[in-house]
């Protein structure tokens, strides 16, 4: 068993399944001489996990082919596909069920499902024009809630005299910011920010952005923001908020928010502002508790659910190891979180680097 760094990844390539084999050999080994990489890919992509996400994505329509709980739902299916390891160009047939999703962004750049589609083809390396010009978009719309600094948001609930009783325990966002609040997918996008995209010109909306959701009175928030006013009559519960689990405290009252906590930690360790938050430091040093005298890592179940549905950034979906029965699994998916999480610190904070198939191309 690992005794260091070296021995753990050597074990997470010998031991771990298609998913964390590969994510392995092209984003934690710093010298990929002897691995074959190619052998690797093609494991994955043919690996039983990775055809049933790619049959669950479907020719775009109605609201649920782009989000809900069920796992045929775009932002479930194609981010479990990305966390898989699989980018655009690797698989014939994920690049042809993306195919419509990409001209739907660029026939419709107003959707409302825009910052699903948008993150999800960012997030997968299709970086078109339409893309592109989304992200510029986006950016700006967000960096001008940004730069105002306000958090009060909300109005009084018989603003309008409609307001819904089933809804009186949720507070009524003013619809002058409907679609203009920073949400989960628009970190990923930012995340995942395209590097023929990057530029100090973007760096420092994307860092503006980062800093006004670590703000304490953004994370005081109702969580999901609120009800939203879409017309007279019609009033919608929103979600998507940007709250991290532990912020106040890594006692973790809702299950939700232990399985949630993972995956926001390894999502902000991309971003410069959030890693130098003390939200950031406590939550890797609670994860570093769990190290074990191997050198590797085990988490708490809660922390890294699979479920037969949910909504992947509520961490439904976090497993990347097949088998989850084996005595292994947990310690393997454990393991290669935490060694991603240390090294995407190590890369944007000391070696600034790309790492190796971390962000394709695909136009």
């Amino acid at each position: 068993m690992a005794t260091s760094r070296q021995d753990a990844i050597a074990w997470l390539l010998q031991k771990g399944g298609p998913a964390i084999r590969y994510r392995t050999a092209t984003e934690l080994v710093d010298d990929a001489t002897g691995i074959d990489v190619e052998r690797l890919a093609a494991e994955l992509v043919a690996s039983p996990m990775v055809q049933q996400w790619v049959a669950r994505i479907r020719e775009p329509g109605d609201m649920w082919r782009y989000h809900g709980s069920n796992p045929d739902a775009l932002e479930n299916a194609c981010a479990k596909l990305c966390e898989l390891g699989l980018r655009a160009g690797m698989l014939d047939e994920f690049d042809r069920r993306m195919a419509p999703y990409r001209r739907q962004l660029a026939d419709d750049p107003e959707s409302v499902w825009n910052p699903i589609t948008g993150a999800c083809l960012t997030w997968a390396g299709f970086h078109d024009d339409a893309v592109r010009d989304w992200l510029r978009e986006r950016l700006g719309v967000l960096y001008e809630i940004a730069q105002s600094g306000s958090y009060d948001i909300y109005i009084d609930q018989d603003t309008y005299g409609d307001y819904p009783a089933a809804f009186r325990k949720r507070p009524l966002v003013d619809p002058e910011y409907n679609g203009r609040l920073v949400g989960i997918w628009d970190v990923y996008a930012m995340a995942h920010w395209p590097e023929g995209l990057a530029s100090p010109e973007a760096q420092g909306p994307v860092d503006a952005v980062i800093a006004y959701i670590l703000h304490p009175d953004y994370q005081a928030l109702d969580e999901g923001y609120g009800v939203m006013r879409a017309r007279p009559r019609r009033y919608y519960s929103m979600g998507w908020s940007v709250h991290l689990p532990g912020y106040d405290g890594l006692d973790f009252q809702r299950p939700i928010h232990a399985a949630m906590f993972v995956q926001r930690v390894e999502l902000m360790a991309h971003l410069g502002p959030a890693r130098q938050s003390p939200w950031f430091r406590q939550s890797v040093a609670h994860l570093e508790s769990y190290g074990t005298d191997r050198g590797t890592y085990r988490f708490p179940a809660a922390y890294l659910r699979e479920q037969a549905d949910g909504y992947w950034v509520s961490g439904a979906y976090m497993r990347l190891e097949e088998d989850r029965r084996r005595r292994e699994a947990l310690e393997l998916d454990s393991t290669f979180r935490m060694f991603k999480i240390k090294r995407l610190i190590l890369d944007y904070d000391h070696a600034p680097r790309q790492p190796r198939g971390a962000d394709p191309d695909h136009s």
